[in-house]
């Protein structure tokens, strides 16, 4: 049995997150979803998803790091960043038959499909698994939205500071190497290559972080706090 079946992991949020959703399941419902899965691997930079295919599967991420942006016209946005033992877009798989949204490795990544119509089906015959999974894309949506709010009122200062204490949280450590260059975590950012450049040599100078290359430390936690919320 996959460890994310079986496996206890202590969570932090209120609602219950993807893997706790499916130890919801029966022991039947678990071997069946079993016999209807496929583990993937993909290499950093790779598409997992790639905007207007069939959504014919629900796509779980075993391990690295996932990417996720949507396109509003021709302007790509970055709508958030899936850690392991989450779902992939998991608030968007059941709008439409063709997923609206691109999913990239942003590392080595592992990643398990699980047949959409296998997932219908324990949604359609085990209720406390369909409620506990709304709840869990209840809880995704509320995230995605503050964050959304949250970088919209942020200068360049503010929107950088909240994304290395995100990767902070990811990686559990305030020593980290970042996942993407300095175009990519522009383009996270939503702003220019050279004022994010700009902005973690600052950082930088004033010791708020230790810059070496990729490498990142955070020197100053409640400084960069501090930034992230006034920002």
């Amino acid at each position: 049995m996959p460890d994310f079946l079986t496996e206890k992991r202590p969570f932090k949020f209120q609602f219950l997150n993807a893997q706790e959703c499916l130890q919801i399941l029966t022991e039947d419902q678990k071997k069946e979803m079993v016999q209807h899965k496929t583990d993937l691997e993909f290499n950093a930079g790779e598409i997992i998803i790639k905007r207007g295919i069939d959504s014919n599967n629900i796509l779980y991420v075993t391990e690295g790091l996932v990417k996720l942006e949507i396109t509003n016209g021709n302007k790509i946005a970055t709508l958030t960043m899936v850690k392991p033992h989450s779902f992939i877009g998991i608030v968007c798989c059941f709008a439409f038959d063709k997923f609206d949204f691109t999913a990239t490795a942003l590392e080595n990544t592992k990643v398990t499909l699980i047949e959409m119509s296998i997932f219908q089906k324990f949604i359609k015959n085990n209720g406390e698994f369909a409620l506990n999974l709304i709840k869990h894309m209840s809880g995704v949506a509320n995230g995605i939205f503050h964050k959304i709010t949250n970088f919209s009122q942020k200068n360049i200062e503010g929107a950088l500071s909240l994304t290395i204490l995100e990767f902070e949280e990811i990686y559990s450590s305030p020593k980290f190497k970042l996942p993407v260059n300095r175009k990519e975590l522009a383009n996270i950012l939503g702003y220019s290559k050279e004022s994010v450049i700009n902005t973690l040599s600052k950082f930088n100078k004033e010791s708020i972080i230790k810059v070496c290359d990729k490498e990142i430390e955070i020197l100053n936690h409640k400084k960069l706090q501090q930034i992230s919320r006034i920002g």
